[in-house]
């Protein structure tokens, strides 16, 4: 009987010692995930915080791009008034040339290709001149003049 009690006084010793372990092991578990969790979500709001950054960064390029477009009409409109294109200036567009992109916020600078219409063909086109522009997007300062890029 003394030797039962002892075997089953050691079961539930053992017993007990392997709950302990087991919920050990839980908790660390459970802290490890917990964890990884943080972590994810750290990630994710950092992600969204890149992204709402870079969506700034285009929306500012795409700001410049007006401003480029500005300048090179009030250019294009001093070379009428000096007479060494045709005017009047009806329109002016730059976009992006040899590969280049406003949403690729990698490249340092972008060159533009400005279309200076000063005639509406009466088909849907427009004859006119090309003007050119570069943008240094860390510096925020641009260049244009007359001529292809």
């Amino acid at each position: 009987m003394v030797m039962l009690i002892i075997s089953g006084g050691i079961g539930l010793a053992l017993k007990v010692q392997a709950d302990e372990e087991q919920a050990e092991r839980i908790a660390a578990q459970e802290a490890e995930e917990a964890q990884a969790a943080a972590e994810a979500e750290a990630e994710q709001a950092e992600q969204e915080r890149q992204a709402a950054a870079d969506e700034r960064e285009r929306d500012a390029r795409d700001i410049a791009v007006t401003e480029i477009e500005a300048s090179v009409k009030t250019m294009a409109e001093e070379h009428v008034a000096d007479g060494i294109v045709d005017g009047p200036v009806l329109e002016v567009s730059c976009d992006p040339v040899d590969g280049g992109s406003t949403d690729d916020l990698t490249q340092k600078t972008t060159v533009f290709q400005c279309f200076v219409a000063n005639e509406d063909n009466g088909d849907g086109t427009m004859s006119g001149y090309y003007y050119n522009a570069t943008m240094n997007w860390d510096s925020g300062n641009f260049t244009y003049g007359l001529g292809q890029p």
